[in-house]
């Protein structure tokens, strides 16, 4: 017996080396070759014609004439999971990146037990902050923010989300339970149906993002979720400009790279991306998508998901309920 155990203690040590040879083998071969050896896989988790696919588009050609012409590849279903438990999984070299939106995808691993781990993923560059806002029929009886607060704390108040255990869902759940409200929240497949759903009087209001501006004509927007100002909804107080002192809970979209990924490829990415961004002609295009850029650094990036770790853990148990 005693044996046989040191030959497995034998058997795994061999086989830890062999995996560190393999790995360190893997880093030095991509040292040893032009970045990018060909076009980049960039994979979007949303439908073609959403937020992330327009700017996402809009964005690639000045990648490109930064040296990083990229493919896009749909991978569609579970608010994203799918996607980035590809990218999870994806060869190490760089050549596959994914458009991501925080927090969605701690929520996808904390809440829905998703096959991946957001901290070992590798943020790249970010260039938008999508902030939500609440918004009503412009004939509502809530003509601001705090008509709505007071009217939840003594009965139920509809409020019409962009999808349960989702972004805004998190936003209405912190709102909740902070200021002891009655919000009933009804889950929506993303803004259409839930602005739809208020402009027929089914709900009271509801979430949106910034490009929700386009509904301007025929709701009243009571508030935004953001440090400062939104520049989609210039005129819309915040909370805290209402007097409601919440965590906003902001979308921030950008790009990500998966684990092991050599860091020395990981900054040309990141750098062409900067570059790529503050291109006054990107940034018009953006625009012109309700997308107004803020550039958001890799080290920015990982300091906001580790604090949404410890946000989504806290409020676990209302987003499952």
């Amino acid at each position: 017996m005693t044996k046989l155990l040191l030959s497995r203690r034998r058997l795994l040590k061999g086989a830890t080396a062999l995996g560190a040879m393999a790995a360190l083998t893997r880093n030095v071969s991509f040292a040893a070759s032009p970045y990018p050896e060909h076009d980049l896989r960039w994979v979007i988790y949303q439908s073609p014609g959403g937020l992330i696919d327009g700017s996402t588009r809009a964005l690639q050609p000045f990648l490109k004439q930064r040296g990083f012409a990229s493919t896009v590849d749909y991978v569609r279903g579970a608010s994203g999971r799918i996607a980035r438990t590809q990218l999870y999984r994806a060869n190490p070299d760089g050549l596959t990146i994914m458009t991501e939106a925080s927090p969605e995808e701690v929520l996808g691993e904390v809440i829905y037990g998703a096959q991946y781990k957001v901290s070992e993923f590798q943020p790249v560059f970010g260039w938008f902050r999508n902030a939500f806002n609440l918004c009503v029929l412009k004939n509502s009886p809530f003509k601001t923010f705090a008509d709505l607060v007071n009217a939840a704390k003594s009965r139920k108040v509809t409020i019409g989300t962009l999808g349960k255990g989702g972004p805004s869902h998190l936003q209405m759940a912190i709102l909740n339970k902070q200021f002891g409200l009655k919000l009933q929240l009804v889950h929506f497949d993303g803004a259409a149906p839930a602005y739809a759903a208020v402009a027929g009087g089914h709900v009271d209001a509801a979430m949106g993002g910034s490009t929700s501006v386009q509904w301007s004509s025929t709701v009243n927007f009571l508030v935004v979720f953001r440090n400062g100002r939104d520049p989609a909804l210039p005129d819309v107080p915040t909370a805290k400009e209402c007097g409601y002192d919440i965590v906003p809970v902001n979308e921030v979209i950008y790009a990500n790279a998966g684990p092991n990924v050599p860091a020395d490829r990981i900054k040309k990415l990141s750098d062409a991306f900067a570059a790529a961004i503050a291109d006054p002609a990107a940034i018009e295009a953006q625009k012109k998508l309700g997308i107004f850029v803020a550039p958001i650094t890799p080290a920015e990036l990982r300091e906001s998901i580790k604090s949404l770790y410890a946000l989504v853990d806290e409020y676990k148990s209302d987003l499952l309920g």
